[in-house]
């Protein structure tokens, strides 16, 4: 069996848990969270597709899309605190790289207090745990200094600049690409 197949059946679990979160598959009653915090500016600036102005129907869709996505290759956990969705953190697996790209976000008023970096690193860290992937990286917007924080320590290092390669509300942007390959990783204990 090839890495592409140990990829395929690798099992990420459904529900992780750190100190302060649960993370859990995202649910189709997760929509009405979702537009409570995605229809705020600066979540609208930084959502490449989002429309102006997000609609609870831009919500439904959202949650469906990742309600209904495979999991094996696709897995999105919602953030909860006290029940409540405030954030996700998403994986789009290639098996055929042994790699996944790493997408996230977190509600605006409780940025700045260490939940996107210890939900991030839950994911992370089960995906060094439960598969055999080499690399985990993220793009992100240049602007975005609170993003880039949460890669640089989770140990992501900076690997590439896109320059103007993503139009985002009809301006053409840089992303920067972080990666964590696993030889870089250290295993910590888990919180759950």
């Amino acid at each position: 069996m090839g890495v592409a197949d140990e990829v395929q059946v690798a099992k990420l679990p459904a529900a992780i848990r750190t100190r302060r979160l649960t993370l859990r598959r995202v649910r189709l009653q997760d929509a009405d969270d979702v537009f409570s915090f995605a229809c705020e500016d600066i979540w609208m600036r930084l959502l490449p597709d989002a429309r102006q102005p997000y609609q609870q129907r831009d919500a439904e869709r959202w949650v469906a899309r990742r309600f209904l996505a495979d999991w094996p290759t696709e897995p999105t956990w919602a953030t909860e605190i006290d029940g409540r969705m405030v954030g996700w953190v998403g994986l789009n697996i290639e098996p055929e790289h042994a790699q996944a790209e790493l997408s996230y976000a977190m509600r605006p008023d409780l940025r700045g207090q260490g939940l996107a970096t210890e939900a991030v690193r839950a994911v992370v860290d089960r995906v060094f745990l439960d598969s055999p992937l080499g690399k985990v990286w993220a793009r992100v917007d240049t602007p975005n200094a609170a993003s880039i924080r949460v890669l640089e320590k989770l140990g992501l290092q900076r690997e590439a600049v896109m320059r103007r390669c993503l139009v985002r509300h009809g301006e053409l942007i840089d992303l920067a690409v972080y990666v964590l390959l696993r030889t870089e990783w250290t295993p910590r204990p888990l919180d759950s």
